[in-house]
């Protein structure tokens, strides 16, 4: 009975001390610091942009001359929009404010709606604005209207080409009804036979239109044999890269020009370039005529300089050779 008594007492001590156990509530629940640790999560970082540059180089015309020349700019695109469609959107915007000397080449409006790679293929299809004429096409014969067009394509060509994996370039225009034509540019937009519904098919480089610095040496002598100043002139550096000194006046370039004996024979060869790509030097085998006299000169060293990303010559190198 005694033991009975006992039992009975310790089950009504266990239930008590059940009863009087206190619960913490849920929500008072909270995390311990480790020393030494920051409480605090650090800020979310916003992603780095995807975007990346690249530095091009785009064509433009030189002035007024038959020829495309070079500019250098930071090409900025996206992974989602194809590099080559980046690239001429660039181009079409024209020539930077730095590069006074060239000019632009497609008409007022004009938009890259596209661009597929296929192989070493381009495929580039140009909005329905260029097929417009120029405003100054009235007052500009056949030959230069047909030059500019050449131009203009050719420009799409050699930027494609020089930044590109791409040997060919296919332009396709937008269609501007629903007669489900080609949309390959046609042979007329070049206005050699403005009739003609022939299809232009994929374009090649033209390095004749551009001004490398071996081009723009054999350019140096066409014009001095034909004595073109004018255009002569334009190929003269403004400033001497070594002395510093300015390019002397037309008038004056004129009276230098026409005091010399008459260039009539004259033959480039070599054409290495500086490491920085500053200086080209050329070796010349020329001959000239003074009072009836011929002159041989032989292995005369001419060299250009890049002023600007073009190739020109100073006066000082242009008749130096003449000295002796």
């Amino acid at each position: 009975m005694k033991k009975r008594l006992l039992i009975l007492l310790a089950l009504c001590a266990l239930t008590l001390a059940g009863c009087s156990t206190a619960r913490l509530p849920q929500g008072g629940a909270s995390a311990t610091n480790v020393p030494g640790v920051r409480s605090a999560l650090p800020e979310a970082q916003a992603p780095a942009s995807l975007d990346s540059r690249e530095t091009a180089t785009l064509y433009f015309r030189y002035l007024n001359e038959p020829f495309l020349a070079p500019e250098t700019r930071i090409i900025t695109h996206s992974p989602s929009r194809p590099y080559e469609l980046s690239l001429l959107t660039e181009l079409l915007s024209g020539p930077g404010s730095h590069s006074t000397d060239l000019t632009g080449l497609f008409p007022a409006g004009t938009q890259v709606l596209s661009t597929v790679t296929q192989g070493r293929t381009l495929f580039v299809t140009l909005s329905k604005e260029i097929l417009a004429g120029y405003p100054e096409d009235s007052a500009g014969t056949p030959a230069q209207q047909q030059l500019r067009r050449r131009l203009c394509m050719q420009s799409i060509v050699a930027t494609i080409t020089e930044n590109c994996a791409i040997d060919r370039v296919q332009i396709l225009v937008e269609q501007t009804s629903s007669t489900g034509g080609s949309l390959r540019l046609q042979e007329s937009y070049f206005l050699a036979d403005p009739q003609s519904t022939a299809l232009v098919g994929p374009m090649t480089r033209d390095d004749s239109l551009l001004l490398t610095p071996g081009r723009t040496m054999e350019l140096l002598c066409e014009l001095w044999r034909s004595r073109d100043w004018q255009r002569l002139y334009q190929y003269i550096a403004r400033r001497d890269p070594s002395t510093g000194v300015e390019r002397v006046s037309y008038s004056d370039f004129v009276t230098a020009m026409e005091n010399l004996p008459l260039l009539s024979q004259c033959i480039v060869t070599g054409g290495s370039v500086t490491l920085d790509g500053t200086q080209a030097t050329y070796t010349l085998d020329a001959a000239t005529l003074d009072k009836g006299r011929e002159t041989l000169h032989p292995g005369c060293i001419l060299r250009l300089c890049r002023e600007s990303g073009l190739w020109r010559v100073t006066l000082s190198q242009l008749t130096g050779w003449l000295e002796e």
